[in-house]
């Protein structure tokens, strides 16, 4: 049954991508969906009964098949497979470090009984976050808009996260 998902899933993301259908904000969008039910899924059938660890290992293993098929897929339909390679494949590794380091305190967050709008509403801030990162690292400046938008993220995320914690009676 996995393996007709996997499949299925495979050749629907080649086919939108391939036809121009699936542009970089859909795609965005197609995600955001997708992991907005799976934090729901978290906070609701995992939350802290689990620990972290073993949960990260199902998750991997469900994504390895996944994306071993896809790549598969690619080379069997004779696209071009770009992948990185010499030191760009090291930087590769260094952010599956990252991406782990990062998947551990985050499904910490649910498992320590975290709630899904707190823990989703932090996560907002990755934009935030990330354009600052992205100024420090190539020497530019935010405008104003962006300064703007900023302050009224953090302003939100601390908004919803104290709506939560008086919803939730703490």
């Amino acid at each position: 049954m996995v393996d007709k998902i996997e499949k299925r899933c495979i050749i629907l993301i080649n086919l939108l991508q391939r036809g121009g259908v699936m542009k970089p904000a859909w795609m965005a969008v197609v995600a955001m969906v997708i992991y907005a039910f799976q934090n729901v899924v978290m906070e609701q059938k995992f939350g802290s009964k689990y620990s972290i660890f073993p949960l990260l290992v199902y998750i991997y293993l469900a994504m390895l098949p996944l994306a071993l098929g896809g790549w598969a897929y690619l080379r069997m339909t004779g696209q071009p497979v770009v992948q990185p390679s010499g030191s760009m494949i090291i930087l590769t590794i260094l952010v599956g470090l990252a991406y782990f380091i990062a998947d551990s305190f985050y499904l910490g967050a649910y498992t320590g009984g975290g709630d899904v709008l707190t823990v989703t509403a932090i996560v907002v801030m990755i934009p935030v976050l990330a354009s600052a990162i992205k100024y420090f690292w190539t020497g530019g400046l935010p405008n104003l808009y962006q300064v703007i938008g900023y302050i009224l993220a953090v302003a939100a995320v601390i908004m919803v996260a104290k709506g939560s914690s008086v919803g939730a009676g703490r």
